[in-house]
């Protein structure tokens, strides 16, 4: 015995010597109950816990697996109808067990790998339990989604890198299963479950989430799904151009057949294209075809008036003659040995007489004219076209109405002949083809034109009524003119009138004045003058003399002096 322990027990026996009979009772039960207790604690600690072997199981699940174990010896512990429990030792066996039976219930592992912890378990296995455990979830909660029957999630993450660019991003996959009778699903639950799988996944961005459906194709490429709408709205924009093109050129040429004829007008175009629809066919076609025509065995001369063409119908390849010829004794058959022939009797008296048998056979091969095309056709071709036309009649003035208020009109419509003229032009600018169902109309309407007589009788009267007035007006112009010269007249001649007057009381006051001064000189009287009458009477004087010396002066003088007045 180690002198430790020796020394433990004489001091326990040292200490139990000098207590009374009740406190080593005491005592005594107190260690026997640690013991105990220790004892079942090693029992206990030395037993192994049992692990979760199946969880949130279908009732019909649940009973086909407890009976499978049963049958198979493994000794399992249950939770409810929907949880099994099992020796940690055990579980892979029974794993491997019930997968022969094909026992294992459907199901995927979300959250509940963490229910167990084991203290042996590293950080990888940790992280895996994580990335699976997220991946199980997700698809548990996908599978809530409508139209999804199943969902299988995998998630990639990457390494943590020193340098934060050269860490790679998280990334999802994701594969769908549809539940009977959904075909796709729609772009807003495509789009629900890129967001709630990117929002569920730390780092996650959505561009880094690819969800396929059922056949591997990726369904939230709506990149691409946009650019293929694009493609065939493109496309679609270019069927309708080429189709505009084309009706636009049929639209041209129809108007200038009808233009020539019907766009001179008084009142303008009398024709009106109603519809023109030119509708194509974009279906593509290869035809094959094999023709057979006739040999040409003499072409035809241009030059001629007349045709030396010469043709037959196949051409010889080879031939064959064959030729058999028999002459002698024939016989009958009668059949097998031992039997009576069955031979009427008097055809059998002439059996056996001499015969005589030709065959000729000919076999002739011919070849043909034979002509293999393979066709294929352009990507579109004038499927329909259907026109409608309006034509109206020539209007024709007579002239004037006697009241002036407007013009007086005679209608000529359009004759059926000419109907018929202008829509066989038309079949012709179009191309007409009753064979494809082209439709054509030319009728006569005539245009209601109201309003254009009316603008143009109210013409009429405004020029009318202009031409009245400028009639007036020069009137008047010219009644102010005489006038005005009559005015200019009168007053010229009462001036004149005056002048004379007053130049006729002048003379005449110059006349008595010049009496007076001689009656007054014959006097001997002197007067004396003022000098204003005194250089009048020199003036007067000059005036005298010098009309007497020059008379052609004084005249030219007189005429300048009435011309200014």
């Amino acid at each position: 015995m180690p002198p430790f322990l020796k020394n433990l027990l004489d001091r326990l026996k040292e200490l139990t010597s000098k207590l009374d009979a009740t406190k080593k009772i005491i005592l005594g039960s107190a260690a026997a109950v640690v013991v105990i207790a220790l004892v079942i604690i090693g029992s206990v600690s030395s037993e192994k816990s049992n692990v979760v072997l199946f969880k949130n199981m279908e009732t019909k699940d649940f009973a086909a697996v407890t009976n499978k174990l049963g049958e198979m010896g493994f000794h399992y512990t249950t939770s409810g109808t929907d949880t099994i429990f099992i020796s940690p030792d055990k579980r892979n066996a029974a794993m491997v067990a019930l997968a022969q039976e094909n026992l294992i219930p459907q199901g995927v592992h979300g959250w509940e790998l963490f229910d167990i912890d084991k203290w042996s378990e590293t950080q990888f296995e940790k992280d895996i339990k994580k990335q699976r455990a997220l991946s199980g979830a997700l698809a548990n909660t996908l599978r809530q989604v409508k139209g999804v029957e199943r969902a299988q999630v995998n998630l990639a993450f990457p390494a943590e890198e020193l340098f934060q660019e050269k860490t790679e991003p998280v990334t999802a996959a994701i594969l769908l299963e549809y539940k009977p009778g959904v075909e796709k699903l729609s772009t807003k639950e495509i789009k629900g479950i890129e967001t709630l799988v990117a929002r569920s996944v730390p780092g996650l961005k959505k561009e880094n989430v690819t969800i396929a459906g059922p056949d591997g194709d990726v369904i939230n490429d709506f990149d691409n799904e946009i650019d293929k709408q694009k493609a065939e709205i493109k496309d679609v924009e270019a069927k309708l151009r080429i189709q505009e093109s084309q009706r636009v050129r049929l639209l041209s040429d129809i108007r200038k057949s009808l233009t020539k004829f019907y766009g001179e007008g008084v009142y303008g175009d009398r024709y009106d294209v109603v519809r023109l629809e030119a509708k194509l066919r974009w279906d593509k076609e290869e035809l094959e075809r094999n023709e057979v025509e006739p040999v040409v065995m003499t072409p035809d001369d241009p030059r001629t008036p007349y045709s030396e063409r010469e043709v037959k119908d196949s051409l010889e390849v080879s031939s064959k003659t064959t030729t058999e010829e028999f002459d002698g004794n024939g016989f009958t058959p009668e059949g097998p040995a031992g039997t009576e022939p069955n031979i009427p009797p008097g055809y059998k008296d002439r059996d056996y007489q001499k015969a005589k048998y030709v065959k000729k056979e000919t076999i002739k091969n011919n070849k043909f004219n034979e002509t293999h095309r393979k066709i294929k056709k352009q990507p579109w071709e004038l499927e329909r076209v259907n026109l409608a036309v309006l034509l109206d009649g020539k209007w024709e003035r007579l002239g004037v109405k006697p009241d002036q208020s407007g013009y007086e009109r005679k209608y000529l419509g359009v004759t059926d002949e000419e109907l018929l003229k202008v829509t066989d032009v038309l079949k012709k600018s179009i191309g007409f083809d009753i064979g494809r169902g082209d439709q054509i109309s030319v009728k006569h309407l005539q245009i209601d034109r109201s309003k254009q007589f009316e603008a143009e009788d109210e013409e009429l009267r405004a020029q009318i009524a202009r031409r009245k007035l400028l009639v007036g007006i020069l009137i008047t112009l010219i009644a102010l003119a005489i006038a005005y010269v009559a005015y200019i007249f009168i007053k010229r001649e009462i001036e004149r009138r005056r002048r004379l007057r007053e130049e006729e009381l002048a003379a005449r006051q110059a006349m008595m004045r010049d009496a007076a001064l001689r009656a007054i000189e014959e006097e001997g009287v002197e007067v004396e003058l003022s000098i204003e009458e005194q250089a009048r009477r020199a003036m007067i004087e000059n005036a005298i003399n010098l009309a007497k010396e020059r008379p052609e002066d004084v005249v030219q003088l007189l005429k300048t002096w009435l011309a200014e007045d």
